[in-house]
């Protein structure tokens, strides 16, 4: 290393380190929220089928009645109510789920809390009737936010409170990004052939105090970091404000999902007959069998006089398996069709990327994303017994930064630190603060201690 790159890399590692140290100490509590909540949510599968078992299983009946029948069922319990979708049952014992859209607003002085909370924007406001497929009888009903999945799915991304809250959870991901690449370069070690440990350096030392905790908290992240990153990135990409510039470049580049052609509408006149329910789902069914997908299907009632029935499969454990059918309601023809193969290459990603963030793979993918998380909480454990043992009494004990040190990070770094500010906006919005912070302590030092910022 020659002397001029010396400063460069003294004054990139102190910021670094400083970096690094703000944003744990800051964000460790919404780091601990968003594991947590995201380990209650990894397990969704086994609490569901515990806690939601009097609606989703039924008695295997002799024969299934029409989905029509169930339709009228579901909408004979729900006065009012307007039916959206249908999931008719996948497996023997399933029940059919009919879902319903958002209810009119509740009138009256004494509506209650319930009412209000069931109307935040960005929660799920509809209801869900379940329907034994054998005998056409509702065996329950549930709000949205009444089912884990949605309820403990909310609590991770916005703390229960929609989407004007959905920001904090974004602030943590990104900060966490910095945070593993703050501190990977740090640790970084020199090769075992120019007298470093090498690989050695990822096995920690027991019994040595601060260095033991040192030492297993950059094991456990650098271990981790190729998951963790994944999980992070993902987590961005169906976030909001860094997600919404993820669908952009998306649709810039003319990789997201291909949908129905916006003029796509039935050829019947509004007041002719239209075909069954049962009618649509197996003309669906067939062309799903056709492809050799196995996934269930969703059924979207046609908006309007001249819409059109929209047919999804529910393909959570394999993206492979999506199929998106437009299917006229007045004789049942086939008028769109996408599936895995239109998916432009990002787009696929995401259908990858999004499921495996969700744990929606299987155990094998529970248990990866269960460890990312107990890491990511380990991570946080662990930084903040260092700082307890190292810091100086009544103080925080931040590492120190002189003018001198920030003068001489290179220049590539900020406009590399611009262009993440714009892409996740609310990380930019906090470097901005951070950086303001920075220079007025700095400016604060040099006012009325000039010798320790030289």
């Amino acid at each position: 290393m020659s002397s001029a790159q010396t400063p460069a890399r003294a004054g990139l590692h102190r910021l670094f380190w400083r970096a690094h140290f703000w944003a744990g100490l800051c964000t460790a509590p919404l780091v601990l929220f968003a594991a947590g909540t995201g380990l209650l949510y990894v397990f969704t599968p086994q609490i569901e089928a515990r806690v939601h078992a009097d609606v989703d299983r039924v008695p295997v009946g002799p024969r299934t009645q029409t989905l029509d029948a169930q339709l009228a069922a579901a909408i004979a319990a729900l006065p009012g109510g307007s039916a959206r979708s249908i999931v008719p049952a996948a497996a023997p014992g399933d029940t059919t789920q009919v879902l319903f859209a958002q209810p009119a607003p509740m009138v009256g002085t004494h509506a209650g809390h319930a009412g209000e909370a069931q109307h935040t924007p960005g929660l799920p406001q509809g209801r869900t009737v379940y329907v034994n497929p054998a005998s056409a009888q509702v065996v329950g009903q549930l709000a949205d936010m009444e089912r884990f999945r949605n309820w403990a799915r909310k609590l991770h991304s916005s703390f229960l409170q929609g989407d004007g809250w959905r920001w904090p959870i974004e602030l943590a991901a990104s900060w966490m990004l910095l945070m593993f690449a703050t501190g990977i370069t740090m640790w970084w070690p020199r090769s075992a052939a120019h007298g470093g440990p090498g690989w050695r350096a990822l096995v920690p030392r027991f019994g040595r105090g601060r260095a033991s905790w040192r030492e297993l908290h950059t094991s456990v992240g650098v271990v981790m970091s190729a998951l963790l990153i994944v999980v992070l990135v993902t987590g961005l990409t169906w976030s909001r404000h860094a997600g919404d510039n993820f669908r952009a470049a998306q649709q810039t580049l003319g990789q997201n999902s291909p949908k129905p052609p916006a003029d796509l509408r039935s050829t019947i006149a509004a007041d002719a007959p239209r075909v069954s329910v049962q009618r649509v789902f197996d003309v669906a069914r067939a062309e799903r069998d056709a492809l050799g997908i196995g996934a269930p299907l969703q059924l979207t009632l046609p908006k309007g006089a001249q819409g059109t029935w929209r047919v999804d499969t529910l393909a959570r454990d394999d993206p492979t398996q999506r199929l998106s059918l437009s299917i006229d309601a007045g004789d049942a023809r086939v008028l769109y069709r996408s599936g895995w193969r239109e998916l432009p290459l990002l787009a696929k990603a995401t259908a990858v990327g999004i499921p495996f963030h969700r744990a929606e793979f299987g155990v094998w993918n529970q248990a990866v994303i269960a460890a990312s998380a107990l890491a990511a909480i380990f991570a946080v454990v662990s930084g903040f017994v260092m700082w307890w043992k190292r810091r100086p009494a009544r103080r925080v004990g931040a590492p120190a930064l002189s003018a001198r040190q920030l003068r001489a990070v290179p220049l590539w770094l900020w406009p590399l630190t611009a262009l993440l500010a714009v892409l996740m906006p609310v990380f930019g919005i906090s470097v901005v603060v951070f950086i303001g912070i920075e220079l007025a302590a700095l400016a604060w030092r040099r006012r009325f201690s000039p010798s320790t910022v030289a």
